[in-house]
């Protein structure tokens, strides 16, 4: 028992003198392996965490792929790392980066989750790198979440990479100008703007002209060198959202430079801006699978006094032009801006229009300027007038209106036009005639005031629906009859006019 206990003192005083002799070997090791990467290695067989983040630094510093996979073999995830950007081959190149995300590295753990197919590992590997404050990381977990409709669980990742990244502030901004938080949105336009984003400059700038809707007093950047009054259509912008208005500017710029339209008496008005729920909107507005608004709700308001017709931007939803309303969402171009102005002087698409419209649209008695509609083609002749007075050249070529009905549709192109694909910049020469002279003719032009009337009607608000019928009639009066113009519009339901808009592009 004694010898037993002999050999555990002779042990332990073993043990002692040999960590001893460590403790003073080790910040030897270690002063030497600033200039040879050996005793570095040597600290580490030591046990030393403190050589082996010096020799991944000295690794890294050398690019020394050597001394790097030794460091790598010692479990030091940054070595991994570097040897896995630096491979070319791509199974080990995930090897590697696999390696040093379980070793804990966040940026490798960030691209595993970007490499791998499973969602489910993505956003395990994501959180695990956003839970070490790793910028990318985090902006890729919140960018997820988004992507999944996780709106909520996304919020406090984008709220953390806010402050130090331009276009998270810019997206924090939006959020909170969207859930009408507007002081706390400009801060954040003010803090993304500071960090160089110029689209969070562009929304102060908008927000500061526009926001709260004003009165809309003046005529917009396109004057079409007429004075306002001689302006026929005088169209007035409502947005609905921050983006919209955005969207509006670039239309704005867009129809102030295009010299198609240049002749044409349209002008835009400035813009009313107002919360999404000042108009109750919907995508599927009555079960018609397209935008719509409850005119009843544009009399509060602050509209232009001599607005003519309305554009409202939304969101959500298909375009499309209901008697004097114009609906566009944020996904439409100018060039479905420019279709659909057409729609107001009566022009019809050219591209095939469902049964249920074509039954609507394709008669013989239609006035659409771009188009005849007959059943058999010895009608023709007697059809044409308009077009060969109009002293503009045209060639007669079928259309493909009515090619869901029993009728046969004729343009006055044999070329693609903007009213079969809406990105077609092409308006024939005839179709511009026609159009303007429909347009100061006031022939098959139904103004917004209508639409308002006949909302204001539905609601049994009989006696203020007068007002916007009177209005009706003295925006008429031009093309109405003295003797019976009032008759004429005593049925609002008699002045009904839309257009199905589901646009080709090429």
């Amino acid at each position: 028992m004694l010898k037993i206990l002999r050999l555990l003192l002779v042990s332990v005083a073993g043990a002692s003198i040999l960590f001893a002799s460590q403790q003073h070997y080790l910040p030897l090791l270690l002063a030497q392996g600033q200039d040879d990467p050996v005793e570095l290695y040597r600290a580490i067989g030591l046990g030393s965490d403190e050589a082996l983040d010096r020799l991944s630094q000295v690794a890294q510093q050398r690019q020394d792929p050597y001394w790097l996979q030794q460091a790598a073999r010692q479990g030091d995830a940054q070595s991994y790392y570097q040897l896995a950007l630096k491979e070319t081959d791509e199974v080990r190149y995930q090897r590697l980066m696999g390696k040093a995300a379980s070793a804990g590295h966040a940026a490798a753990q960030h691209e595993v989750a970007l490499l791998t197919d499973s969602p489910v590992h993505r956003e395990e590997w994501l959180r695990l790198s956003a839970e070490q404050d790793y910028l990318p990381a985090i902006i890729s977990l919140y960018q997820w979440l988004i992507v999944n409709e996780q709106l909520d669980e996304a919020l406090p990742w984008l709220q953390k990479a806010a402050p130090e990244d331009p276009q998270s502030a810019l997206l924090l901004a939006k959020r909170r100008w969207r859930d009408e938080q507007f002081d706390e949105a400009r801060d954040w336009f003010r803090r993304a703007q500071a960090m160089g984003s110029q689209p969070a400059a562009d929304y102060l700038q908008l927000i500061s002209r526009y926001w709260p809707g004003k009165k809309a007093v003046s005529v917009g950047p396109h004057l079409v060198d007429l004075n306002k009054e001689q302006c026929v259509i005088r169209l007035q912008p409502v947005v609905l959202s921050l983006d919209n208005m955005q969207q509006l500017t670039q239309l704005a710029e867009q129809f102030a430079r295009d010299k198609r339209l240049a002749q044409l008496p349209i002008c835009l008005l400035e813009p009313v801006w107002v919360k999404a729920t000042a108009l109750q909107c919907e995508e599927d507005w009555q079960g018609g699978r397209r935008l719509g608004c409850d005119a009843g709700d544009l009399t509060r308001l602050p509209l232009a006094e001599d607005f003519t017709h309305l554009l409202i931007l939304a969101e959500r939803g298909k375009a499309n032009v209901h008697n004097g309303i114009m609906y566009l969402d944020l996904g439409d171009s100018y060039s479905v801006f420019v279709h659909e102005l057409a729609h107001f002087a009566g022009f019809v698409d050219e591209y095939p229009l469902s049964s249920s419209m074509a039954e609507n649209i394709c008669h013989p008695a239609s006035s659409a300027p771009n188009l005849v509609m007959v059943m058999d083609s010895e009608e023709l002749p007697q059809k044409l007038s308009t077009w060969r007075d109009s002293g503009q050249e045209w060639t007669l070529a079928k259309a493909r209106t009515c090619n869901n009905h029993p009728m046969q549709a004729y343009k006055a192109s044999s070329k693609l036009t903007f009213m079969e694909y809406h990105d077609q910049e092409m308006i024939p020469p005839l179709y511009l005639a026609l159009w303007k002279q429909r347009l100061e003719a006031r022939i098959g032009l139904l103004p917004a005031y209508i639409n308002i009337a006949q909302a204001l009607e539905s609601r049994g608000n009989y006696q203020e629906a007068q007002y916007w019928w009177q209005r009706t009639r003295e925006y008429l009066a031009p093309i109405l009859p003295a003797h019976n113009g009032q008759e004429a519009l005593s049925v609002g339901d008699s002045l009904t006019g839309e257009t199905e808009t589901e646009l080709p592009t090429l």
